[in-house]
């Protein structure tokens, strides 16, 4: 597509080129008769159509052809000018602009688009700035808001703005606070080691727990605690048995004391009674096991006239 616009003041037709349109919205000069206009009012397509209808706009009497006191004539004209230029050089005027190249003859009949040319050298602070009238710069303004912004100048604008100090600063400030709440996650799901491993942070812990309705207890580390020993052996007196557990703790900080899981078997090997076993049930003065050391529980049960043959232990938390 090859772009095409109209001269509104001496109707000479250049060719454009769109990008550097957007960048001065539109406005260039003529370089012919050094009018500013809105190329896009009179855009078209070289390729598909014809250069729009054009009359000349009408003359002030000021432009006419004046006798000066020594004999010859002068004018004000500047088309009236560039036709004299024409007549007396052979071509038209051309201005320190050179954004703009006119086409056609000085008598404008039959346009030539064959020299055509748009300047891109041209630097986009060249465009000299037009003048609105105030009355209109509300509809203007409207009209340019309404136009959708161009891909480049909206994500320039983006990049400006997280590179902004305030950008910057509100950053890092979001790090902060997460980095806050994510320390403070962290600390009231593993209250309990921390309380256990950093003594000086119980207080802390405790006044949190008031506050959001959590227990600080002793470590829940199974895979800490070994089961050193067991046996089942007939009471001295009546048909009961007496089950002794000892327990050791391998962790580096107290843990809490676990349940047991005691499963009763008859000859066959078969299942015949089961029961889970509480710090509780086995009558132990605390519920807790210091770093390293070993814990002997002692329970006594009744099978009634059930036969047992053998037993399993294991530990667990509940």
């Amino acid at each position: 597509m090859s772009l095409a616009t109209r001269c509104t003041s001496c109707g000479t037709v250049f060719r454009v080129v769109q990008d550097q349109l957007k960048v001065s919205e539109g406005w260039v000069r003529c370089g012919r008769c050094d009018e500013v206009f809105n190329a896009l009012e009179g855009l078209f397509d070289l390729d598909r159509d014809s250069p729009p209808d054009w009359s000349e706009p009408a003359r002030s009497s000021g432009g006419a052809l004046q006798p000066t006191d020594d004999g010859p004539m002068e004018t004000t004209d500047p088309d009236l000018v560039d036709r004299i230029d024409e007549q007396i050089f052979g071509s038209p005027r051309r201005t320190g602009f050179g954004a703009l190249t006119g086409l056609g003859s000085g008598d404008r009949k039959g346009p030539d688009f064959a020299d055509a040319r748009f300047d891109t050298d041209v630097p986009a602070d060249a465009i000299e700035p037009v003048m609105l009238d105030p009355s209109t710069q509300g509809q203007d303004s409207e009209a340019h808001d309404g136009a959708e912004t161009p891909e480049f100048v909206r994500s320039a604008e983006r990049e400006a703005r997280w590179q902004s100090s305030g950008a910057r600063k509100m950053l890092r400030l979001m790090v902060v606070v997460l980095a806050l709440l994510l320390a403070g996650q962290a600390a009231h799901h593993f209250r309990d080691g921390m309380a256990a491993r950093l003594p000086g942070t119980v207080a802390a812990l405790q006044a949190w727990c008031r506050l959001s309705g959590c227990r600080i207890e002793p470590p829940r580390r199974i895979e800490d605690i070994v089961v050193e020993s067991t046996a089942l052996a007939k009471a001295s007196s009546g048909d009961g048995f007496r089950l002794s557990v000892t327990l050791r703790n391998r962790a580096t900080t107290v843990a809490a004391l676990p349940w047991i899981d005691l499963s009763l078997t008859d000859a066959n090997g078969q299942l015949v009674a089961r029961r889970a076993l509480s710090p509780q049930d086995f009558r132990s003065q605390t519920a807790t096991m210091a770093a390293g050391s070993e814990t002997s529980l002692q329970a006594m049960m009744s099978t009634g006239a059930v036969r047992i043959a053998g037993y399993t232990v294991e530990v667990f938390y509940p």
